[in-house]
């Protein structure tokens, strides 16, 4: 590597540490409050993509869930992630906001319904039922992943409104401030994984990596190891410094 290339690189490395540094500070100040304010809430809600590689493992979730009835849930959010393109954190948000850490009462035998798929105001649909009478309670989460992307975000979905959590909840919940309650659960959540982790799902959904950078698929492990241009990093810079 040419010595201009190192400096831009490491310039570039700098400029991304110090940014996400600001961001996890933000982040850890807003989890010790408990929860996160509404107006911020309802913002992160409308704005932030949930179809992102979230970079989590099993092992993250159920370290995170332990002591509660979904302990061991971890590698099927993770297989719901690969199938679905949603990020595991914001399934396992919406799994915890749903179904009450899985002691909700569609959430236990012989429901097992973690996401509430399918239960109205009025009761159960059929939907509630195909989940209770042919699936298992790993089974019923990759399927509500996939039905979550199928038919609320992706364009052309029965409803779609966008590929936000607000957009989700537009359809999903009759309660107007459910997003707001996914993105506290999920703040929590992310506060506590390693920086690495926080960095990589930031990166993804400020938009700084899109446009002429193709966005990582789920675990592409030579996304973050191979080598960039220049051109590149001139489009990186340049969206930082914009986005300020």
């Amino acid at each position: 590597m040419y010595k201009v290339e190192k400096i831009l690189l490491y310039t570039i490395i700098l400029v991304l540490i110090v940014t996400v540094a600001i961001l996890t500070t933000k982040i850890e100040n807003l989890s010790k409050e408990v929860y996160v304010p509404k107006e911020t809430a309802i913002q992160l809600a409308q704005s932030i993509t949930v179809l992102r590689p979230s970079f989590v493992t099993a092992q993250d979730i159920d370290t995170y869930v332990k002591g509660t009835p979904l302990y061991g849930i971890g590698k099927y959010v993770i297989e719901a992630e690969k199938e679905s393109g949603i990020g595991a954190d914001y399934l396992l948000a919406i799994i915890i906001h749903e179904s009450g850490w899985g002691r909700g009462p569609w959430a236990v035998e012989p429901w097992h319904n973690l996401f509430s798929w399918g239960i109205t105001d009025s009761g159960p649909n059929s939907e509630a039922y195909k989940i209770r009478d042919k699936m298992t309670r790993e089974q019923a989460i990759i399927y509500v992943a996939n039905q979550l992307k199928a038919l609320y975000l992706t364009k052309g979905g029965a409803y779609y409104k966008g590929e936000t959590l607000g957009a989700i909840g537009y359809y999903y919940a009759s309660d107007s401030s459910w997003a707001t309650g996914v993105i506290n659960v999920h703040n929590k959540f992310v506060a506590l994984l390693p920086e690495e982790v926080r960095a990589k799902e930031w990166a993804m959904e400020t938009g700084i990596l899109k446009g002429n950078l193709p966005s990582p698929q789920y675990f592409t492990s030579d996304y973050w190891s191979t080598q960039i241009s220049k051109n590149d990093l001139a489009i990186i810079l340049y969206r930082i410094n914009k986005s300020k």
